[in-house]
């Protein structure tokens, strides 16, 4: 650990506060926005690589100080590393939004008919329109649900292949945040038809319990696509 020694003058915790490695980290997360695992990864990451560096000038025979700032000057200016972390962390948010869609998606129809599972009444008499939108709904979910196990994979294989990962996860961000906004209309449109054909649905539990459960998922996805989109362009405007 950096110890700056006794300095005439000034005390050792005003010099251990004006540390180089730690000014330049605390500005690299200031600067930085994306799913906070990572970003604390790479943070932590950054930090190893500069102690490291300033032991091995400090090892070469320079004084601690100044090997710390030597390895932050080598290390590269924030305005120089921003701009390749933010890229990074974009990424692993579109990955993380395409993943909780794929997974997500399949397991609210899957668990759909819980919700009407030994209800009182019978469905023999809904609209045409109502089963229209049933399967529309089922049938749309699992196949926005293998586009976006496809992105999964471009976001993990084919990243070698991608010539612009942030333009890459703006279009899945946006695209994401379009779908759900669509799909939930169409999700609330069976819901609403439901209550307004069968009003024991109102206070039917396995009802109200999914529709909780479908609220959060959705809830959830959608907040994951808007901050996609926000750290794409940030990433693209460092």
């Amino acid at each position: 650990m950096w110890d700056p020694g006794p300095v005439e003058g000034v005390s050792k915790r005003d010099l251990a506060a004006a540390d180089p490695i730690d000014a330049y980290v605390d500005g690299l997360a200031a600067a930085l926005r994306g799913p906070r695992r990572t970003r604390d990864e790479m943070i932590t990451e950054a930090r190893h690589s500069l102690v490291d560096a300033a032991d091995a000038f400090e090892d070469a025979g320079l004084a601690p100080l100044d090997a710390r700032r030597r390895a932050v000057r080598e290390f590269g200016t924030h305005r120089e590393v921003v701009p390749a972390y933010q890229a990074e962390l974009a990424a692993q948010q579109g990955r993380r939004t395409a993943l909780w869609i794929a997974l997500a998606l399949p397991l609210v129809n899957v668990l759909a008919p819980l919700m009407w599972w030994d209800s009182p009444w019978g469905t023999g008499h809904a609209s045409h329109l109502y089963w229209v939108l049933v399967d529309h709904f089922k049938y749309t979910s699992f196949m926005a649900a293998m586009i976006a196990g496809l992105v999964v994979a471009g976001f993990t294989w084919g990243a070698r292949y991608l010539r612009d990962g942030v333009r890459y996860t703006r279009i899945v961000g946006l695209g994401a945040v379009t779908f759900l906004g669509l799909h939930g209309l169409i999700g609330a449109a069976v819901f609403g038809l439901s209550i307004y054909q069968w009003p024991a649905a109102a206070t039917w539990p396995p009802v109200l319990a999914g529709m909780v459960f479908n609220t959060c998922a959705f809830g959830y996805a959608g907040l994951l696509a808007v901050r996609c989109v926000s750290f794409a362009r940030r990433a693209a405007l460092a």
